[in-house]
């Protein structure tokens, strides 16, 4: 692709409010374009995304959990331990989670982080390749400003954000699979033994052993729920420090950091691109050599 000796290549900007790919057209000293750069939309580059499956552990989980709790409840009733234990019951499996959540955020977010990367890098190269050896001028000097002092430090606020948002979103996963993982494991051990003792508790030996063995059940749902609690409110603190660095990004984003004020305006000047101030805009960098 190349235009007419006395036509300089055009300059497309992303970020214009153009539907379809924004591109960056790079030309030579002889206006000959040397590479073009896609850029696509934000709605388009999510859409992209790989779709994941939920491969329904947490489904199978509760299927699998129900059965025992209805035998841990019985026994529990039977001990007479009564409504405080079927508290501590509701209380330690309503705050199971499905880890899949977690996990396809933490994805999400990583390959955001990669599309940021990617654009950045794409971006910086193709300046520093092609336009920085090639041109001179006002318009050169305010292209490489922008790829410097906006574009570059813009991408790097945002693929600061993507990183630590991955990497709090595995550490929930994390978290709320073994915490599910606890649950059902405490369940698993104790709903025989307590089928067990409280079919045998119509003996005073029986009961004693049941009423013993509730109180110790009783007490890891209790350790359960403090874990919970102990989880919730770290990964709470996390979520604020990382909602300030998004008020940064924001403040960098948004005219005075309100979004309702609309976005800053880093677009370039239209006049860069207007072939009637070419002369005064662009200098082959090749003049130099003359």
């Amino acid at each position: 692709m190349s235009t007419a000796p006395d036509e300089p290549g055009k300059l497309f900007v992303p970020g214009r409010p153009d539907p379809g790919p924004k591109e960056l057209y790079i030309t030579d000293a002889n206006g000959n374009v040397q590479r073009a750069v896609s850029v696509a939309p934000a709605d388009e580059a999510a859409a992209s995304a790989a779709t994941r499956t939920d491969p329904g552990f947490f489904r199978d989980l509760v299927r699998a959990l129900n059965p025992l709790r209805q035998q841990t409840r019985t026994a529990m009733a039977m001990s007479g331990l009564g409504i405080a234990a079927l508290a501590l019951d509701v209380a330690a499996t309503l705050n199971l989670g499905n880890p899949f959540l977690f996990y396809d955020r933490r994805e999400l977010w990583k390959e955001m982080g990669g599309r940021l990367e990617s654009g950045r890098s794409d971006i910086w190269f193709s300046y520093f390749q092609d336009v920085s050896p090639n041109w001179k001028g006002q318009a050169a000097d305010l292209l490489g400003r922008r790829v410097r002092f906006n574009t570059t430090v813009l991408y790097e606020k945002l693929h600061g954000i993507t990183g630590e948002m991955s990497g709090s979103m595995h550490g929930q996963f994390k978290e709320v699979l073994e915490y599910d993982l606890s649950v059902f494991g405490l369940y698993a051990a104790s709903a025989p033994i307590l089928r067990t003792l409280a079919a045998m508790s119509a003996h005073p030996a029986g009961r004693v052993a049941l009423i013993s063995q509730a109180g110790v059940f009783v007490s890891a749902l209790g350790n359960l729920v403090k874990q919970f609690a102990d989880i919730y409110m770290a990964y709470e603190s996390d979520l604020n420090k990382l909602e300030m660095k998004l008020n940064d990004v924001r403040a960098a984003f948004f005219d005075g950091g309100d979004p309702a004020r609309g976005p800053r305006d880093l677009a370039l000047t239209p006049a860069v691109a207007d072939p009637a101030n070419i002369p005064a805009y662009w200098q082959p960098a090749s003049e130099d050599l003359r």
